[in-house]
């Protein structure tokens, strides 16, 4: 398991339910030490290609590795992975101690000291019974139960569901701490900003195919920035009806004397167009990531 071996690689993987084809030949690799985001709306395929990657689903064709071992050797690879599900399924008569104890004999290792500590900076008791906890101090167990006996590759599906904004923060901190560790995350997560903040690469699903596969900083340079410029009405005009005239300039919207469009492209040459307007004030700003988000699916023919 050296340091050349790709954390997970997923090679033309299908699957399908009866009739209906819910992943369509997904390709992906994912490199140690890397934080990947899986990014798609509801019914995309996301959680379809985690349970398929845990062989809970058994691939209609394609291979699996993680670590260079085929996911089909689950006794190998599972002690290799933290997983933590969309919807854990944890027994509400046990206490958050009980339950990770029982995670702590199946990894056969001393790590209750680690879920100790991160009972303490996620603030969840582990004394309650779970069945007594709030859906998101549920997430937290299930989280501890993911980190706590120091996996290798992380996979998390829609981790942060039930969280508060200051826990939320606590999370991103952890997922830093554990990737300066060595630690590899697969994640899919419907909060952009944290992918945003987290992310080294995203891939985006669609209807169960993979369609775009980027750096966080790639997606922002190949994406429209925005534009915003003051002006009086006449100026205004004048840009509204010649901006065609440099490439890659996009008209959006007006309001008052402010103007918005969008722009991709080279940016002095944005500068020097503009230098030729009179202009009373501009704003370019980076897109956020839900905007490339829908952009790009909006070139895939999404709605």
């Amino acid at each position: 398991m050296g340091k050349d071996v790709s954390a997970l690689e997923i090679r033309d993987v299908y699957k399908s339910f009866g009739k209906n084809d819910v992943l369509k030949g997904i390709d992906l690799k994912i490199e140690q030490g890397e934080i990947f985001g899986f990014l798609g709306p509801n019914g995309a395929g996301k959680t379809t290609t985690i349970r398929v990657m845990l062989d809970i689903f058994r691939a209609n064709r394609g291979f699996i590795e993680i670590f260079g071992i085929s996911n089909q050797k689950i006794r190998k690879t599972h002690s290799l992975i933290g997983y933590l599900s969309s919807d854990m399924a944890l027994d509400h008569d046990l206490t958050g101690k009980q339950y990770l104890g029982h995670i702590n004999s199946r990894y056969k290792g001393e790590f209750m000291p680690n879920a100790e500590v991160l009972s303490n900076i996620l603030k969840v008791k582990l004394s309650s019974k779970i069945g007594k906890l709030s859906t998101g101090n549920r997430q937290k167990i299930g989280l501890i139960g993911a980190l706590m006996h120091n996996p290798k590759l992380l996979i998390l599906d829609e981790p942060t569901q039930g969280f508060d904004p200051l826990i939320q923060q606590v999370f991103v901190k952890l997922i830093k701490q554990y990737k300066k560790k060595g630690g590899t995350v697969f994640m899919s997560s419907h909060i952009l900003a944290e992918v945003q903040e987290l992310c080294d690469r995203v891939g985006f699903i669609k209807d169960g195919s993979i369609i775009g596969l980027k750096t966080i900083d790639d997606l922002r340079s190949s994406s429209r920035k925005k534009v915003i410029i003051s002006a009086d009405q006449k100026e205004l005009e004048k840009i509204k009806y010649q901006h065609k005239s440099l490439p890659g300039l996009h008209y959006i919207s007006e309001s008052g004397n402010r103007m918005h469009l969008g722009f991709s492209g080279d940016i002095n040459k944005l500068m020097d167009y503009l230098s030729t307007k009179k202009i009373d004030d501009v704003s370019i700003m980076e897109p956020e990531l839900d905007e490339i988000f829908l952009d790009l699916y909006r070139k895939d023919g999404g709605s």
